[in-house]
């Protein structure tokens, strides 16, 4: 039985091939027809252009599980060091304030035509 926890582990991944079959004359077929293609065009490239290696830099889109780690860690300790200076007040605001939350993350928008 696994418990939740805040930090994560990473997870093993199963090595999957797919076989490839090679067939050398249809892919000698296939580069002289798209070097005479570029040739008629007047793109002619050198020996080793078709082999290019890209050098962009692949960015997530997504938000980073460490800055939600940190935002939850941020939120207990503030949340600790109020109960030190207001006491059990300061659970009692959570304990409104939690619930209001999840009402309005979760409603539905409403339409208004």
């Amino acid at each position: 039985m696994k418990f939740p926890s805040i930090i994560k582990t990473a997870r093993y991944r199963r090595f999957d091939i797919e076989p490839r079959y090679y067939d050398p004359i249809k892919e000698e077929i296939q580069e002289r027809t798209e070097r005479i293609k570029n040739e008629m065009k007047g793109e002619y490239q050198g020996e080793f252009a078709s082999g290019r290696i890209s050098f962009d830099r692949k960015t997530r889109k997504t938000a980073s599980s460490s800055m939600m780690q940190l935002l939850i860690a941020a939120i207990l300790s503030i949340g600790v060091v109020a109960w030190f200076y207001l006491g059990n007040d300061i659970l009692y605001a959570a304990w409104l304030g939690v619930p209001l939350y999840l009402y309005f993350k979760f409603r539905k928008p409403t339409r208004r035509d």
